[in-house]
């Protein structure tokens, strides 16, 4: 499919930039970085030690209600103990109380002496006088009336250290006295505490023993985040942080940049031709590669800035940055200038340069959507401007951003109706008569609102997103049965269409050609599949059978701009070609230019010789049309003789043709 009058040449790799001049490291303290890094692991550690500390204190609990239990316990028992003992006792002494015999009762009591809870013990007469006792302590008296003791008509009192007991000493069913017991608590306390210490120290043995399960577990845990943390935020291929750490970091810093009222620029790189090499060498030396990238892109950056591997040949360089508009840049070109020296891998040196674009904040844009996306423009405007070279973004780029995506949509839906599409048609003059042999189909667009687009924004439009299959068959279908009318016209001529890279790729390119012609009725003689050079070499070997069977069929196949892409002669000796069209870089110096009569010489007598037609394209004077047909070239195609017009137009010139003679 032809987008012309005029073709656009490829474009070319620009040079690489001056060496820039040093920039100054104006990154900030990074004292912030550091809190940030750390916060995570203490905000880990103090929930670790809360936790232990939770777990300490349910354990702590635990250890005092039961020793309260305990306690309660024991208190129980030494009640109930001591008032078996003290009904034990009171029964014992009942005859020595009614006889008032006071030695007798001293030798009862004082058999308490055995149980080391005893303080004192006493015993009352029916009168509430102190008939016998007993005391450990010596120095502490008892008193001498059962009133004294606070105990008249109380069985028992409970005191924080003392248990006192009243017992009525019971002679033949009548009350003859009462025995008074005073008992220490001193050792329940005691047992208490032993308890308590024998719990504790088990609970903090077992709170010792686990937590350092749980530090060890923990630390492993630690390290397996760590790990884990790494590996989700580390590049496998150049150890640089991935797309990932590369958002989170982005972010952080738009926050830091928002809050400090700071500025922050973000860098965009990618590698010119990666896959070329990727796919020649092999992905080995396509990964040794991109970590030389990554090395020479760290010896270049500041400490205090950011690189990221983003996938693929895609790297991006986030500064925090003081710098103006013009050391930015040069910042830029000293990240491009690091490619000039070679790449040496797998034994071979490559030569691979980048494309960077740059986009500030808040300058350029107010958020980190907006960062990214404006650097990337800027980026792909460095490739569309030859590669090799770093763009500062320009908010004028959005608007060929948004007129892209507009025309993308259009062309889409345009293919989908036809609505706006049309071809217009540059006929082919034979040079010994200069009869109308031919015309070349051209596109032309005309949408409702875009107006007219150019063929080459619409072809360009439609390579980068996928849409150039889809519409070189529009173009050839619509040729095609333009063709058949004018054979239905009575003019048998034949119709050239430019073929595209992807479509002479496309696996149904062949049967899609053979569908087109039995739907049209078109001859497979009248139809031209025209390629240039650069289609040719990209499609030698996968597209040599394909276009083998089209010659088959009858279909002519010719080079389009010869000349001006690889030049190479295998295809001529290999492929089923039937004519070489000179391109118009060479006819426009006619005849007065040396080396370009020198050129055309040589293309018509290495046409003529491999038994090739010449088309001569651009003919736009009497005197290159002369010249040419002196050369002996055998078509002829430019505004001298007609432009490109549309196809009611055509039919009108068809018929003017056929009044002034036969064909």
């Amino acid at each position: 499919m032809n987008t012309r009058e005029t073709r656009p040449e490829k474009r070319r790799a620009g040079l690489a930039a001056a060496e820039p001049e040093a920039v100054p490291d104006t990154g900030p303290d990074t004292a912030a970085q550091a809190a940030d890094d750390n916060a995570t692991p203490l905000l880990s550690s103090r929930l670790v030690f809360t936790g232990i500390l939770a777990a300490g204190l349910a354990l702590m609990t635990v250890v005092l209600a039961l020793t309260a239990v305990d306690h309660w316990t024991a208190r129980q028992s030494m009640l109930e103990d001591s008032r078996v003992e003290a009904a034990i006792v009171a029964d014992n002494i009942s005859a020595a109380v009614m006889f008032r015999d006071a030695n007798t009762a001293n030798e009862i009591l004082g058999a308490l002496r055995a149980s080391p809870m005893v303080q004192a013990a006493a015993a009352y007469d029916a009168t509430g006088t102190l008939l016998a006792q007993y005391r450990r302590d010596v120095d502490q008296p008892l008193a001498t009336t059962l009133a004294d003791t606070g105990m008249y008509g109380l069985p028992e009192r409970h005191g924080l250290m003392v248990l006192e007991l009243a017992r009525t000493v019971m002679v033949a069913g009548e009350a003859s006295g009462t025995l008074y017991v005073r008992k220490s608590k001193q050792a329940v306390y005691t047992r208490l505490a032993i308890r308590f210490a024998t719990a504790l120290l088990i609970a903090m043995v077992v709170m010792g023993l686990a937590a350092a399960m749980v530090l060890r577990s923990r630390a492993a845990v630690r390290d397996a985040e760590r790990r884990l943390h790494a590996l989700a935020h580390t590049d496998a291929v150049t150890g640089l942080g991935n797309r990932h750490a590369f958002n989170e970091r982005l972010s952080t810093e738009v926050q830091r940049a928002r809050t400090l009222s700071t500025r922050l620029a973000l860098v965009y790189i990618d590698l010119d031709n990666f896959k070329s090499l990727n796919d020649t060498f092999g992905h080995a030396a396509g990964d040794g590669l991109l970590r030389q990238v990554a090395r020479r892109l760290q010896s270049v950056v500041r400490s205090t800035d950011a690189i990221a591997r983003l996938g693929g040949d895609e790297f991006a360089v986030i500064l925090r940055t003081e710098l103006d508009d013009t050391a930015l840049q040069s910042y830029g070109q000293r990240i491009v200038g690091v490619f000039r020296a070679p790449f040496t891998e797998v034994g071979h040196q490559f030569t691979v340069t980048c494309s960077a674009g740059i986009a500030a904040y808040p300058g350029d844009a107010s958020d980190m959507d907006g960062l990214i996306s404006h650097a990337d423009t800027a980026m792909y405007r460095a490739k569309e401007m030859g590669k090799n070279r770093c763009v500062r973004f320009d908010a004028s780029m959005n608007q060929a951003v948004a007129r892209r995506q507009t025309i993308e949509h259009a062309l889409r839906a345009a293919l989908q109706n036809g609505e706006g599409l049309a071809l217009h048609y540059q006929p082919l003059y034979a040079a010994r008569d200069t009869s109308l042999v031919g015309a070349e189909a051209l596109l032309r667009w005309t949408h409702s609102e875009l107006g007219a687009v150019s063929p080459l924004e619409a072809v360009t439009v439609a390579e980068d997103c996928g849409l150039i299959t889809a519409l070189g068959y529009w173009v050839m279908r619509t040729a095609c049965a333009d063709a058949a009318r004018w054979q239905g016209m009575g003019k048998a001529m034949r119709v050239s269409v430019n073929v595209s890279a992807r479509q002479l790729a496309d696996p149904l390119f062949l049967e899609r050609v053979m569908d087109t012609l039995r739907e049209t009725g078109l001859p497979a003689h009248l139809l031209e599949i025209e390629l240039t050079e650069t289609v040719l070499m990209d499609n030698m070997e996968a597209g040599a059978q394909t276009l083998h069977r089209l010659s088959q069929l009858g279909i002519h196949l010719a080079i389009d701009d010869f000349g001006t892409g690889y030049s190479s002669l295998a295809y001529l000796r290999q492929l089923p070609m039937r004519r070489l069209k000179i391109d118009r870089s060479f006819i426009r110096d006619l005849p007065g230019q040396e080396h370009s009569r020198t050129i055309v010489t040589a293309i018509v007598a290495l046409a003529h010789g491999l038994g090739l037609q010449i088309t001569a394209e651009g003919v736009e004077t009497p005197e290159q049309a002369d010249y040419l047909v002196r050369q002996g070239c055998d078509m002829l195609q430019g505004y001298h003789f007609a432009r490109p017009m549309p196809v009611e137009q055509l039919h009108t010139l068809l018929q003017k043709d056929q009044a002034a003679g036969p064909a």
